[in-house]
């Protein structure tokens, strides 16, 4: 199998691409920086670029049968969201279907239960990390991306 995976070079990015490396699988990583991500195997292509860089992003999932982003939220600005705009327009163009992504606790999902965690994660996020909930609620919009 195919994947792309970006942040790739992340805690739970390299968790992913190890596991998939490992089970034979191809894996494209889209880094940010050339010198994150220090392992070369034959079945690991690392491609180097920002998040607002559509056509890269396009060329780096144009052979992905999955594309999977472990993009965690940063303190400043929407690059997370913004980049996951630029993958799942890409992933349109291509006839992609398969994307998996993180989220965090402030993304509904219509089977939420409501109990403490699922009522106070949010509100806590919404105060401690404001840009980062911000960032969140952005991705759980976007249209034709499930949050279930």
């Amino acid at each position: 199998m195919n994947l792309t995976v970006f942040g790739a070079n992340g805690a739970i990015g390299k968790i992913i691409t190890n596991h998939a490396l490992n089970n034979g699988d191809t894996v494209t990583a889209y880094v940010r920086r050339p010198d994150s991500l220090k392992q070369s195997r034959n079945n690991l292509k690392i491609m180097v670029g920002d998040l607002s860089n559509r056509l890269l992003i396009e060329k780096a999932i144009e052979n992905a049968d999955v594309v999977i982003s472990a993009l965690g939220p940063v303190l400043k600005g929407t690059p997370i969201a913004d980049g996951h705009a630029f993958i799942i327009h890409g992933m349109e163009m291509l006839g992609k279907k398969r994307f998996v992504t993180l989220a965090t606790p402030t993304v509904h999902s219509d089977e939420d239960r409501k109990n403490f965690i699922t009522v106070v994660s949010p509100i806590m996020a919404k105060i401690i990390f404001p840009n980062a909930y911000r960032e969140m609620k952005i991705i759980e919009q976007r249209p034709g991306q499930k949050t279930s």
